[in-house]
């Protein structure tokens, strides 16, 4: 079933692939499928099998002939373009690519991005509750606070 006619180059094919579906074989296969929800957020779905026989794209290298995608995913497979050999949750910092490694890294990045400059407005009513109240009063622990969430942030790859 091809339902939009277009045609699509191998490579623009396989880059999809590549972003959305990944293989992890440790002892059987295992299959994650990057998902968007309705607000645009991004989760995973895993899977023992892949129900997408039916589905077909147009490959202009064949004179946009349709071919089986689950043929397309098995090749990618084969080649070792979405095969791991394990998953994990792997943070990395802002601004820094993700590492290249053997597994599957289920983090996708932060949703929060630094800001230019920071609005007063906004920070000092936070500021003041959590000195004020999270820490009530206590300078040494607000202090304390504040810089164990920095670290988290600054340094998401390792567990506090």
């Amino acid at each position: 079933m091809s339902t939009s006619g277009r045609k699509f180059s191998r490579n623009e094919i396989y880059d999809a692939i590549q972003a959305t579906v990944a293989c992890i074989q440790i002892t059987s296969r295992l299959w994650v499928l990057k998902t968007e929800d309705t607000n645009g957020g991004l989760y995973f779905v895993m899977a023992l099998k892949l129900d997408l026989a039916k589905y077909e794209v147009n490959l202009v290298e064949l004179g946009g002939e349709p071919v089986k995608l689950i043929n397309l995913i098995d090749r990618a497979v084969t080649k070792g373009l979405i095969l791991y050999h394990n998953i994990n949750f792997l943070p990395y910092l802002l601004n820094t690519p993700a590492y290249d490694t053997k597994f599957f890294n289920l983090f996708i990045g932060f949703l929060a991005k630094p800001a230019p400059e920071i609005n007063k407005e906004i920070m000092d009513p936070i500021l003041w509750h959590v000195k004020n109240v999270i820490c009530s009063g206590d300078k040494r622990l607000n202090e304390y606070i504040w810089n164990w969430w920095a670290y988290l942030v600054q340094k998401p790859e390792k567990k506090p």
